[in-house]
């Protein structure tokens, strides 16, 4: 064979295919059967062996693209070395689903290199040699044939996936964390060596026979210590995601909890509901899926409604306007769809429904929900992601082709629970159904889950974000309902295409978009012609070390232009997301920033599918994309959210769970030591009943303060709120409220009337009746509700400030018993100091989800949100005018609605309803405190018991040796804890108090 001229690569060019896309083919001319017959074989391995070690990283799918004569280059939205640019950053076609999008993303077919090489017929004869079955073989195939020459096919072979075997992958646990004194390494080690103490005294408790008798006090002691080596913060924030379906919802919760495929969306149907769900964590391997039923009366009233809608579009007469028409033919068929869902197989010939008398059809459908079976409960677990995520799919969504009932009807939430590294850090992870929903119990459903989150993210497609109405939907109930964490997440952020792009863009940002595109194109020609030389090198016999040195530097420059390539390709794309990234984030700060106290808007943009894409490749070549995909930085946000509360539960766990623990197997260790005569246990054991007594009688008696909470709250909620009431002033301001609407045109009002109150039209712009019928209420209660909630703060934190003080006192007490066992009372004085924090700590939880109760309160009493209690007694009023058509319906809904907002019994009632459900606060909070100090009482007087009740005495004594090793690792685990916290002797625990061990 005559040998290649040797030519520098820029002199060398070459063109794809006519499509844009390079084919691999085989190249079998040199390494037939037959030159492997004429002893050829050990030649072939060693250039098998030569282009294996030359390729560094795998290609990705390649899904078309083409250098147009302004140098224009689509980005690729497969892996980051990628030989020809693709088009997956272009839009989808309208109407496809992220989902599907995914799926075009991610055709890929893997081939061996015996089958790259043309070289399947002698597989067995070479032994797999350049064969890296570490990695995939990701190779590009076009989606229809194309006409290619002889040289685009040989240098396609050459573009094959790589040989690194045990390449590491992106770990989610390695990710930065938020800048914050929980997440600190030094914070984190010391967290993990006081449990890793608490294992190991509970290996040093269960090496003794006595932690297996029943009654024994070591057999709790052991068991309290296997509790704290276990020990894992609380889940202790909730976030929400709100959206349409289709915004990628599911995927942007399948890539924050780094689990492909786990939330799926459906394969269709207009009936197709979300169904809310959570995702828990838990620390097993399995998947478990809770579901919680709706009950029969929940149920049915959904029958009643969506039965009203389906007859109210059937029975239609003339003269509806066009938009009405419209709303009521989207409600018929939502009801239709949802009764197909419900009684598949039972419903038959739909006509019943409107020619039997609405009794009628109602005692049937009831009758089918009965005997649907559905339990108030259920809970089942899987083994695999597929399993879990098929049963997740059924129970939440309409599919195609089921012949069974579905389940999602009849469903209120689901709950799911994973080991999923964001949950572990105490979050809850919450998909909602959108606002816009024609369900209205699963819009009410949403509305009151986004009072209750810690965090609500409207989730939207990133090319119409400004204008999204389900966005502005959320930011319009949040505003209502005074909520201040509420953001946006932009998905599809990488549908973005250059030659768009520089279009839209113009100027200085075009020019740069250009100069992208002319590099990779050059870039490009580059690797083309080094790919052509090492081709015609490798086609060559019998070459000499000067030749073989040639063919060497061919191959470097090979891969220095993929390099270079693979470089600039990237850096276009991040120029282009990053650009319209702030671009967008930009105009919505401008939209929904002064909608929120505080102007805190934050806004992520992020793309599932380039996650998805990158995240099983080696670490180095995709964390440049992961980061572009934004769901680190959404990841890393969330995350943040726990970390005050989850500093708050560790300090307590090091401050005074760990000591408190420590002081009663100090105690248990003591009572053994036979140092203390019996006249002075006597001594002891009346004066630690003295001190058990004064607690009980001054906690727990009729007179301690905690009795009257209740009472005290319901005496100011009624100096504040109930004395102060002005129903005939309200219900004349909402009378002439109603009559302001009166004169608006039939179609305006009977479309505020289908919105219950709530619209936006060009003529009249938006209003929410409920909350201008309320005006003057709202206004005239608001300062006398801050103050309510002012005294009962400075009230709750008096009766705080009494525990605290009867306990000092106490403690002062046994001190000064105590003097004659100055080792007894410095042991049992550490011990119940850790359980005086502990108990007041649980106070002071009780008292903040008192707040934010309170906070839920004032929303349905003063918003006019539709699940408020002002809007719960117009649904009704709502509900006649949208049942009514015809001649003359214009006028009887605007009487309808004038004659409730004229009804003195609608402001009657909302009061009742205020009073009522803060009298249950009240009442719960009281409930909490009590359960909580009777839970710390029963605590410390197991601790006082240790010291008085002679069996326990006899327990330590029994086995010298093992009471000797217990004191060794209690005296080593405090030696420890002071070393411990130490470490951040300055931060505080949430109450003041410092991170020191008292010793």
């Amino acid at each position: 064979m005559e040998r290649p001229r040797v030519t520098p690569s820029s002199e060398t060019t070459s063109s794809p295919t006519s499509d844009g896309l390079l084919t691999p083919q085989s190249d079998s001319a040199s390494t037939s059967p037959a030159a492997l017959a004429h002893g050829q074989l050990q030649d072939l391995t060693q250039q098998i062996e030569t282009i294996r070690l030359s390729q560094d990283v795998p290609l990705p799918s390649i899904e078309g693209s083409s250098i147009g004569s302004s140098g224009g280059v689509p980005l690729s939205r497969g892996t980051t070395h990628s030989r020809t640019p693709s088009v997956a950053l272009t839009p989808p076609p309208v109407g496809t689903s992220e989902n599907s999008r995914a799926a075009h993303a991610s055709r890929r077919t893997s081939n061996s290199i015996d089958d790259r090489l043309g070289m399947s017929d002698v597989a067995a004869a070479i032994g797999g040699v350049g064969r890296d079955s570490g990695s995939p073989g990701v190779f590009l195939r076009p989606e229809s044939p194309a006409v290619e020459n002889s040289s685009s096919s040989r240098r396609a072979s050459r573009r094959r996936s790589s040989s690194r075997t045990n390449t590491p992958i992106h770990d989610v646990k390695d990710e930065e964390l938020p800048n914050d004194r929980f997440n600190e390494a030094t914070f984190q080690e010391a967290f993990s060596d006081a449990k890793r103490l608490m294992a190991e005294l509970t290996a040093v408790l269960s090496s003794n026979t006595i932690n297996h008798e029943l009654d024994s006090t070591m057999r709790q002691l052991h068991e309290q210590a296997g509790k704290l080596a276990r020990f894992h913060c609380p889940s202790t924030r909730t976030v929400g995601f709100v959206g349409d379906s289709g915004v990628g919802k599911s995927s942007l919760l399948n890539s924050l909890l780094d689990c492909k495929g786990l939330a799926r969306t459906s394969d269709g149907g207009a009936a197709c509901t979300s169904v809310v769900t959570e995702y828990h964590y838990h620390s097993t391997e399995e998947f478990v899926i809770e579901v919680e039923w709706f009950g029969i009366d929940e149920t049915n009233a959904q029958l009643t409604e969506l039965l009203q809608a389906y007859r109210d579009y059937h029975s239609l007469g003339t003269g509806i306007d066009e938009h009405e028409l419209n709303d009521l033919r989207d409600r018929s068929k939502v009801a239709q769809d949802t009764f197909q869902a419900m009684f598949r197989g039972r419903l038959g010939d739909e006509g019943f429904l409107t020619q039997w008398s609405e009794a009628d059809v109602m005692r049937t459908l009831r009758s089918w929900v009965t005997g649907a079976g559905h339990s108030s409960s259920g809970r089942q677990a899987y083994n695999s992601l597929e399993d879990c995520s098929t049963q997740l799919m059924h129970l939440t969504s309409e599919q195609i082709g089921n012949v069974e009932p579905a389940k999602w009807p009849y469903i209120r939430k689901v709950k799911v629970f994973l080991k999923a590294h964001i949950l572990s850090k105490g979050l809850v992870l919450v998909d909602l159904p959108g606002l816009r929903d024609l369900n209205s119990a699963r819009r009410a459903i949403t509305e009151r889950y986004m009072l209750k989150c810690d965090e609500i993210f409207a989730v939207c497609c990133i090319g119409r974000a400004t204008t999204d109405a389900s966005v502005m939907n959320v930011f319009e109930t949040a505003e209502k309902a005074k909520l201040s964490h509420v953001g946006i997440v932009c998905t599809k952020s990488a549908d973005i295409r250059p030659e768009e792009a520089r279009k839209d863009w113009g100027g200085d940002k075009a020019r740069i978009v250009q100069q992208h595109e002319d590099a990779i194109a050059r870039d490009r020609r580059d690797w083309d012609a080094a790919d052509a030389e090492v081709d015609d090198w490798n086609q060559a016999d019998d070459l000499d070390d000067e030749e073989r040195e040639e063919q060497a530097k061919a191959i470097r420059r090979s891969r220095e232009a993929r390099k270079r390539f693979d470089k600039h390709q990237l850096e276009l794309q991040q120029y282009l997301i990053s650009n319209r990234n702030k671009d967008v984030t930009k105009a919505l700060e401008n939209i929904y920033r002064e909608k929120l106290p505080g102007n805190d808007l934050k806004v992520f943009c992020v793309d599932n599918i380039m996650y998805q894409d990158h995240r099983t490749e080696p670490k180095d070549d995709a964390l440049p994309f992961l980061a572009l995909s934004g769901i680190f930085a959404v990841r890393k946000h969330c995350i943040a959210m726990v970390a005050s509360s989850q500093l708050r539960y560790a300090m307590k766990y090091i401050n005074d769970d760990i000591p408190a623990f420590l002081g009663d197997v100090g105690l248990w260790v003591q009572s053994g030591a036979g140092t203390v005569d019996a006249e002075r246990r006597g001594e002891i054991r009346e004066t630690l009943n003295v001190l058990e007594a004064r607690l009980q009688g001054h906690l727990t008696g009729n007179a301690s303060h905690i009795s009257r909470i209740a009472r005290s709250g319901r005496e100011m909620f009624r100096e504040q709120i109930s004395q102060r009431q002005r129903i005939a002033n309200w219900t004349a301001a909402a009378a002439r409220a109603s009559g302001e609407w009166d004169s608006w045109y039939h179609s305006t009002y009977s479309a505020f009337c289908r919105n219950y109150g709530t619209h936006c039209t060009a003529a009249v712009g938006r209003h929410n009746w409920n909350a201008e019928a309320m005006k003057k209420m709202v206004r005239d209660l608001t300062t006398p509700w801050q103050e309510l909630r002012s005294m009962i703060q400075s009230s709750l934190e008096r009766d705080n400030q009494s525990i605290q003080d009867l306990m000092d006192d106490s403690m002062d007490f046994a001190d000064d018993q105590l003097q004659h066992s100055l080792e007894l009372a410095d042991t049992l004085g550490q011990t119940m100091r850790s359980r005086q924090h502990l108990l007041l700590a649980d106070i002071e939880q009780a008292c903040e989800n008192f707040e934010t109760s309170l906070s839920l309160l004032r929303t349905d009493a003063f918003s006019g949100l539709r699940t408020s209690f002002f809007g719960q007694l117009m649904e009704d009023s709502y509900r006649r005018c949208n049942r009514d058509s015809g001649g003359g319906s214009d006028r009887r809904r605007k009487t309808v609605i004038e004659d409730r907002l004229s009804d003195e019994t609608v402001f009657i009632f909302l009061h009742r309803s205020f009073k009522t459900q803060f009298s249950v606060l009240v009442e719960t909070l009281q409930s909490e405190i009590q359960l909580a100090v009777a839970t710390h009482l029963s605590v410390i007087t197991h601790t006082l018991d240790i010291v008085r009740n002679e069996n326990v005495a006899v327990e330590s004594e029994r086995d010298p040796e093992f009471r000797g090793r217990v004191e060794r690792e209690v005296r080593a685990a405090l030696q420890e804890m002071r070393r411990l916290q130490g470490i951040d002797a300055s931060s505080s625990t949430g109450d003041g108090r410092r991170v020191a061990f008292e010793a």
